[in-house]
């Protein structure tokens, strides 16, 4: 065998054409498929890094009449009862995201905090590197002052401060002491690309476990649990619709629309990820799958040109498995060759898919070219390898020595044999190549039509900023906080318009358009029907008069809002969107109609509706408010300018700290940025897709114009005996372009019809596109059809200027 390899590393050198395409086709199918399977691998395929992770579960609230509320989180009361009444978990425990604003130890920082119940840590089966986790015991307000780090917080604030542990730290929301500090690795939860930094107590205020009437509608904590062993998520599952079930009797008003499920904890971090991510697997495999086909092609030729010297060897006494390894030989050698070089690709390419990825995407942080990826990259070097040499090493493992011997001897069976193998081969790399090329083509459209979607509001040239000042709530003198909080507010309003570069600016107290959050409001027309705090309840914000005009939001009928508006003793008032006064008031006009919606106002103005989830999100109804000075909880500012954003961040951040130096400013946002988030998804898998359809459509003009180049190439006397009895040369080009159309031909109806079938695949992945739209399906073939001849076109070319005299005689 080692002979066998220097022969082929030899034979390859000496024919050096073929070594490059071959290694090129190679590099750019392995290199791709490595990339994308680091990222599926880390992502999807991964298990979470704790102790038999299979027996984890997320416990949740669902909501299966799907009325807009959010499932997942759990109310802090059924969360203790679940667990008191449970038998099939070892345990359960609860965790809440908390931010928590460091105030020692350097800048002012806001650190990415967990508030968790002491079971957490012993139910996940982890410790810390010192000192130790929180109890029970501190699980009650005013004991619950104490803290765990994660090594990264601990090195990069602390200085790996060996005696940390029973120091105090200050925050702004109390002095805490450390009681330890966690392994360097360790995170929970999975997924986000900020890791947590801290964990302190889980305490949930009074306020979250009164289910009542189910007005009330406090769920903030989730719920992770362990399974017994021998448990199945089955049968726990049923013990928890039984326990909730009981509740439900007890409550039900809170279960009226609320319910349990069990999921396992892999499956709740990467569920939403996994369809897109085998989607690219199954994609790039696709592409390797037709790299395999062109190399294999290759290798035929390449074996039908070394007929002689293998009928050489086989008359000499070499078996037929010593003729076949000799071929293997060189396909193992290209292949781990091709590997090498893909993983040099593929690590390129991670760190470009690692930038270009949703920042949402979970364990987003773990993708890398690892020690498991690289050994299926190995792996994989031997299966293509076997891949595209098996055949052509079979084909010329069985010579016939009296025809191969003699000289100028005609290809006969065995000749014939190849070229069938070869136009098969062809065609199989086309159909595969069309598959793709549709595939790109549904996701290209799909995103034109993502983007041209009409937001409502102008995304360029728009910043968004949180001011929150400090408030107590629940203290003796909470609402002089929020008044002192609401003329903060409008102190650094009135300082960012003097902003150079300003051109206008507002505020909101609600959630800007293109963010996640949501707060809904019922709304009632006296004497006619009540909209409840669900679907058809609207969205409601309370802005400042300028607020339209900084996001461009149009004012179809009535006024807007005016400072009076806000003044103490001014009239209520309400401003509705189309889709809202569409809704709750059919075609009748709004305007001057009191209604009810955080008291009773009357409706002074029409806005034009905004797609406030982006541009996959219905419209929703929404109502506006004017500011209230004196129940201000903090606000985000709009600020429009004519400048790019961010050459005016840094005098807006210095502005605010004018008015409010404590306060620790959250990074400053453009809505053209918050957009690109939420498209992010779509336009990698656009990307992607793109390049791979461009890739196998490259690949399957390299081949179509390898087979045809050999074609000619094996015709050349029967070409110039064509021209010698008349032929013209522009007779020879037809011909040869109508045998590669042929070829085309089959490979595209093939390819069309499983591509055809195959497209319902992704019809979850289009938006506004169907899987079967006839014009994608006609472009891919156009597309592939003026590919091939162009490939066909040289050797076609080459064929029509054959010298009949030369190769007469």
């Amino acid at each position: 065998m080692l002979s066998d390899f220097r022969l082929a590393i030899r034979s390859l050198r000496a024919t050096p054409g073929f070594t490059v395409v071959a290694l090129v086709v190679l590099t750019l199918g392995i290199g791709a498929t490595t990339a994308i399977f680091s990222v599926v691998d880390a992502v999807v395929l991964r298990s979470l890094p704790f102790d038999e992770d299979d027996r984890l579960v997320l416990v949740e609230e669902t909501n299966p009449t799907a009325k807009g509320l959010p499932g997942g989180y759990v109310n802090a009361a059924n969360f203790i009862d679940w667990r008191a009444a449970q038998q099939v978990f070892v345990d359960m425990a609860a965790y809440q995201g908390k931010t928590l604003t460091l105030r020692q130890e350097g800048e002012p920082e806001n650190l990415r905090g967990q508030a968790v119940s002491a079971s957490l840590f012993p139910l996940l089966r982890v410790g810390p590197r010192m000192g130790r986790t929180f109890t029970e015991e501190h699980q009650v307000a005013g004991r619950d002052q104490v803290a765990v780090l994660s090594d990264g917080l601990w090195k990069r604030r602390f200085g790996a401060d060996p005696a940390i542990v029973g120091k105090t730290v200050t925050f702004d929301q109390g002095t805490f002491e450390i009681v330890g500090v966690m392994a360097p690795g360790f995170t929970f939860p999975v997924g986000p690309l900020r890791a947590t930094d801290l964990w302190v107590p889980w305490v949930p205020s009074k306020d979250e476990f009164p289910r009542g009437n189910g007005d009330s509608r406090n769920y903030n904590a989730q719920v992770v649990a362990r399974l017994k062993d021998g448990t199945t998520i089955a049968r726990a599952r049923a013990q928890m619709e039984q326990i909730t079930a009981g509740l439900k009797a007890q409550y039900p008003r809170w279960f009226r629309d609320r319910w349990v499920g069990v999921t396992p904890l892999h499956e709740s971090v990467v569920g939403r990820s996994r369809a897109w991510m085998l989607l690219l697997l199954g994609a790039v495999a696709f592409v390797l799958l037709i790299a395999c086909v062109n190399v294999a092609n290759l290798m035929l030729a390449r074996a039908t040109a070394k007929t002689r010297e293998v009928s050489v060897r086989a008359a000499l006494g070499a078996t037929r498995w010593q003729l076949a390894r000799g071929l293997l030989a060189e396909s193992l050698v290209l292949s781990i060759a091709g590997t090498a070089l893909g993983v040099g690709l593929a690590l390129w390419g991670v760190e470009i898919m690692r930038a270009s990825l949703p920042p949402s995407l979970p364990r987003l942080a773990e993708v890398g070219i690892d020690l498991r990826v690289l050994a299926t990259a190995a792996g994989a070097a031997v299966v293509t390898g076997l891949l595209f040499g098996v055949l052509p090493a079979w084909q010329a493992s069985r010579p016939q020595l009296s025809q191969a011997l003699r000289e100028g001897g005609r290809s006969g069976a065995a000749g014939l044999a190849r070229e069938r193998a070869r136009t098969t081969l062809l065609v199989a790399e086309v159909a595969l190549a069309v598959v793709l090329l549709v595939g790109a083509g549904l996701f290209v459209s799909s995103f034109v039509k993502l983007t041209s979607v009409d937001l409502g509001i102008a995304v360029d040239n728009t910043l968004s900023i949180g001011v929150y000042p400090r408030i107590t709530f629940n203290a003796p003198d909470s609402d002089a906080q929020m008044a002192r909080a609401g003329q903060l507010i409008q102190d650094v309003h009135e300082r960012l318009r003097q902003v150079p570069g300003v051109e206008v600016v507002a505020f909101t107290t609600g959630s800007l358009p293109l963010n996640s959050g949501w707060s809904r409001s019922r709304f009632k027309i006296p004497g006619k029907q009540e909209f409840p705090d669900d679907d058809d309840a609207p969205d409601t914000k309370t802005i400042s008069p300028e607020y339209f005009k900084a996001l461009g939001v149009p004012l179809l009928a009535g006024r807007i809002f005016t400072a009076a508006d806000s003044a103490e003793g001014a009239a209520p008032v309400v401003i509705l969107n189309d889709v809202a006064a569409a809704r709750y008031f059919g075609g009748a006009d709004p305007l001057g109609v009191e209604v009810e919606t955080n008291g009773k106002r009357t409706v002074v103005g029409v806005v034009k509706g905004v797609r406030l989830g982006g541009p996959e999100a219905k419209m929703r109804p929404e109502v506006y408010l004017p500011f209230n000075s004196k129940r201000a909880f903090g606000s985000t500012f709009v600020i429009r300018t004519p400048l790019d954003p961010a050459r005016i961040t840094p005098d807006v951040r210095s502005a605010i700290h004018a008015v409010i130096p404590e306060l620790v400013i959250p990074e400053a946002q453009t809505f053209r940025s918050m957009y690109d988030r939420l498209i992010v998804q779509r336009r990698f898998n656009m990307i992607v897709i793109a390049l791979f359809g461009a890739l196998a459509v490259v690949i399957a003009a390299v081949g179509i114009y390898g087979v045809m180049a050999y074609i000619v190439e094996q015709r050349t006397q029967e070409i110039g005996v064509r021209m010698a009895l008349g032929a013209q040369p522009g007779t020879v080009l037809r011909m040869v372009l109508v045998r590669a159309s042929v070829f085309m031909g089959f490979g595209l109806a093939i390819g069309l019809a499983a591509g055809w079938v195959l497209s319902r695949l992704v019809q979850t992945f289009l938006f506004q596109v169907e899987a079967h739209d006839v014009r994608v399906y006609s472009a891919a073939a156009v597309v592939l059809i003026l590919a091939g001849l162009a490939a066909a076109f040289v050797p076609a070319r080459r064929a029509s200027n054959v010298d009949p005299m030369r190769v007469l005689r």
